[in-house]
């Protein structure tokens, strides 16, 4: 079954903050790797929303690689076959960007 796929308001800034910091610290390509490499992470997820790694049990919260340095954080809603997309993680930047 197929997941619905939902942007958090904090999903949609973090994933323009990590194009823009790939933009001015890599090159295009790497940017277009990314944005490819979320649609597939993206797609696999609404078919397998329990793949990624737990990291809290009680609100259904789970962690996916999408490259060695982002990482995309989840909230799998099973009752409304949602996934919310809470945030991208980059492991390069400091934490409170």
């Amino acid at each position: 079954m197929v997941h619905k796929i939902v942007w958090s308001a904090l999903a949609v800034k973090t994933y323009i903050k990590n194009i823009e910091y790939l933009e001015k610290e890599w090159s295009e390509n790497e940017v277009i790797n990314f944005i490819y490499a979320v649609q597939r992470k993206l797609f696999s997820i609404s078919l397998q929303p329990r793949s990624g790694f737990i990291t809290n049990k009680r609100n259904n919260i789970r962690k996916t690689i999408i490259n060695k340095r982002i990482v995309l954080i989840y909230r799998h809603k099973p009752l409304k076959k949602e996934i919310e997309l809470v945030r991208f993680f980059n492991t390069y930047q400091r934490p409170l960007d």
